[in-house]
């Protein structure tokens, strides 16, 4: 009876196995084999053989015999080609580039191919015109290593001149990012969101085009060298053009670059909070709201966002968010920056930020994903609860509670990779589950005797038998997958999280694809991963 379970269960989870094929190609030609799908299995589409032959430079095949072999799917091998036949004559390739500033050449000698003399590479060399700045040495390297492409001659290189450029007189590097202090602390008080302009102030000016030298190709021409191009000064809005290439502020105001062109631009303010009397806010440059946001309303900008009071379960979105008193999500909306989202305190609460994150009292029971940092050190410094997830980094006085309350920190990591592995890790274990019912199954029928076998055993055993090579076939391209991803994941290891105080048992920490859970309260500790582990070291 066990043996029976154990055969039938087998049966079961190869009942719908997909169809697969080969193509095996050797001096007979090139066959392809297609197998038929078990159950309700998908079967094979010629799509898929196509690509591959394609891949794999068969151009000339009985379409027609293809697909007739893909419907019949008897698990037969087919001649669908002549094996590829070799060209008995040596060929001198001498690849001249589009610019003409370089040449390579390339020897290709098939099997039984005449001797191919010096002399010969040299005359066709010429005859191709490739006159200047031949290398004698790449020649000769060329005609000893047969199927080497190598350089063999080089142009001189026109020297072209430099464009017209824009050099800019404001900052706008450090825009969006709080001010901090010698000692590495931030100043929550100086947050620097906006860039402002007075007016009359010198924003940018144009750098003129210079001339070009010309140069000389492989077949002896002159290259004519580029003159840099000459540029418009790109003011926009509320910007005027002095002395020809200064551009200065028209009006005292915000500073935007759009469409390429330097604008200033007088800034939304929502003087009392968005709610029914002002509708939803959505405006090309910055808003200031001097109330809050409430439930279900929405504040996008492709400028800052700067919100006086609270964000209650609305939609904000912008180049930088700063919310000055505290994000609570409760559980709807989120906040979205292509920079830098900072605010007092993050609650049940979603944030997206391109880069940074930064709170000045706590994160609570929020999903954070930030580009490079999340940054938690104010009066209170806290995170508890909720999954945070960072690039680069992240920093916090205290991580987690004495009630051991679920926390994530994760650094290094790439929410979709690490969704792909744990997903493909699940299918892998499912497919060895499989596979392992089969060889089990496979084992009690082989030591029945074939003589007095029911026909039914003996069908049950074929069809295992070619089921237990496609599940090893899977379970094979998931492993490289696998492997494929911890690579990726891999080159993000250098991510580190660093608490200034106490981290309590409760806390997850990922790096990558590692975990760590704390057990055990700890102090003035940093984690990072190192030979394939996550280690800690000191605060610093």
């Amino acid at each position: 009876m066990q043996d029976e379970r154990i055969i039938n269960e087998a049966e079961q989870a190869v009942a719908q196995l997909d169809g697969y094929y080969v193509i095996a190609i050797n001096d007979t030609g090139v066959h392809l084999t297609v197998f038929s799908p078990e159950g309700d299995g998908a079967r094979v589409v010629e799509p898929a053989i196509y690509a591959e032959l394609k891949q794999r430079q068969i151009k000339e095949f009985d379409n027609a015999l293809l697909i007739r072999t893909v419907r019949e799917a008897a698990g037969t091998a087919v001649k669908i080609a002549e094996p590829p036949q070799p060209d008995a004559e040596p060929e001198v390739q001498i690849l001249v580039a589009r610019d003409r500033m370089e040449a390579s050449l390339e020897i290709v000698i098939p099997k039984n191919c005449r001797p191919l003399q010096f002399e010969e590479v040299v005359n066709e060399l010429a005859q191709s015109g490739v006159v200047f700045g031949v290398d004698d040495n790449a020649v000769k390297k060329a005609f000893e290593q047969p199927g080497r492409r190598i350089v063999c001659a080089r142009g001189q290189q026109p020297v072209n001149g430099e464009n017209a450029y824009i050099q800019y007189h404001v900052d706008m590097e450090n825009k969006g990012r709080p001010v901090e202090q010698e000692d590495g602390r931030v100043d929550f008080k100086d947050l620097n969101v906006f860039t402002t302009v007075r007016e009359g102030e010198l924003l940018a000016e144009k750098i003129p085009a210079t001339a070009g030298t010309a140069g000389i190709d492989v077949l002896g021409q002159t290259v004519a060298a580029k003159h840099g191009k000459d540029m418009i000064p790109p003011a926009g809005k509320n910007v005027k053009i002095l002395e020809e290439n200064k551009l200065v502020a028209a009006i005292a105001g915000q500073l935007l670059i759009a469409n390429k062109k330097l604008s200033v631009v007088p800034v939304i303010e929502v003087k009392e909070n968005v709610d029914l009397s002002t509708g939803n806010i959505e405006f090309v440059g910055s808003v200031v709201v001097r109330g809050s946001v409430q439930e279900g309303f929405t504040v996008k900008a492709e400028g800052d966002v700067e919100i006086a009071g609270t964000v209650s379960g609305g939609i904000v979105e912008g180049k930088n968010v700063v919310v000055r008193m505290g994000i609570q999500g409760m559980h709807r909306g989120y906040i979205k920056a292509v920079e830098n989202v900072t605010a007092k305190f993050i609650e049940n609460a979603t944030v997206y930020a391109g880069n940074d994150v930064v709170a000045s009292d706590v994160i609570l029971h929020s999903k954070i994903n930030a580009g490079q940092k999340v940054v938690v050190e104010g009066r209170r410094g806290l995170i508890a609860g909720g999954s945070i997830i960072a690039g680069d980094e992240i920093r916090a006085k205290i991580v987690g509670t004495h009630m051991a309350t679920n926390t994530e920190l994760g650094v290094g990591i790439n929410p979709l990779l690490r969704e792909e592995y744990q997903v493909i890790r699940k299918e892998i274990k499912k497919l060895e589950q499989s596979l392992e019912q089969t060889q089990k199954a496979l084992n009690i029928l082989k030591i029945m005797n074939p003589a007095t076998m029911p026909k039914d055993k003996r069908e049950m055993q074929l069809k295992l038998t070619k089921a237990q090579f496609h599940l090893v076939g899977q379970v094979e391209a998931k492993h490289n997958r696998i492997t494929d991803i911890e690579l990726l994941l891999d080159e993000m290891r250098h991510g580190r999280i660093r608490v200034a105080e106490n981290i309590y048992p409760g806390v997850k920490i990922m790096i990558g694809t590692l975990i760590k859970p704390i057990r055990e309260p700890l102090k003035y500790v940093s984690f990072f991963a190192e030979e394939g582990e996550i280690k800690s070291g000191l605060y610093k």
